[in-house]
């Protein structure tokens, strides 16, 4: 079993760098009924994700340090937030496709790239929070080690797909996109919800 330690990292580290061009299509979703989510809004509240990096190790509201979550495909997006429960409802719930107005800088951390940050792959399928959050942190902190990053872009734990994660640095970019919101429940997007749910053996209530 890989172990995941905390930071610091214990090897001299070369970080990787992926940066998002101007008109990346990014997607989420989001439930606008819990919450106060919008579909380009910076969560406050934290630690509670994977990578946040507020800066109190117990949830609360952090007026300094805001993150958002979200993915290349409406599959990464649909694992990531129906994963857990493998029941898909489409009730209530949006989907915001999101065309970045500049690029972005994200620290690597798919496959070898972790290790170059310091840590392991693992790192984004474990799930002591803890670790991940302090990690979170520590890559957003440490400006001499990892730059200047607008966020981290990593493997999902549920299928293995690209997500990404944004820090508020990357809020004036997401704020001045093109952003369109959808229904997930949307009559288009049926076929390809049932398609996902089938590849990934989830159920879907109707």
């Amino acid at each position: 079993m890989v172990k995941v330690k905390l930071p610091p990292p214990q090897r001299n580290v070369n970080p990787q760098i992926q940066i998002l061009p101007a008109n990346t299509k990014l997607r989420r979703i989001f439930d606008p009924t819990r919450f106060n989510a919008t579909a380009i809004g910076f969560r406050s509240y934290g630690p509670v994700s994977r990578f946040d990096h507020h800066s109190s190790n117990e949830p609360s509201e952090d007026s300094r340090r805001r993150i958002i979550y979200a993915g290349f495909s409406l599959s990464c997006c649909i694992t990531e937030y129906f994963g857990d429960g493998e029941i898909i409802n489409v009730e209530n719930i949006k989907l915001a496709i999101i065309y970045l107005s500049r690029e972005l800088k994200l620290l690597d951390l798919r496959g070898r790239a972790a290790m170059a940050a310091g840590t392991v792959t693992a790192i984004s399928a474990i799930t002591q929070r803890e670790i991940t959050q302090a990690w979170g942190r520590y890559f957003y902190e440490h400006l001499e080690l990892y730059d200047r990053v607008d966020g981290l872009i990593f493997s999902g734990a549920h299928n293995g797909e690209d997500v990404i994660a944004l820090y508020e640095r990357a809020e004036e970019t997401i704020n001045s996109s093109k952003v369109k919101v959808i229904n997930l429940g949307s009559e288009t997007l049926k076929s390809t919800i049932l398609r996902i749910a089938d590849e990934h053996g989830f159920e879907v209530e109707t």
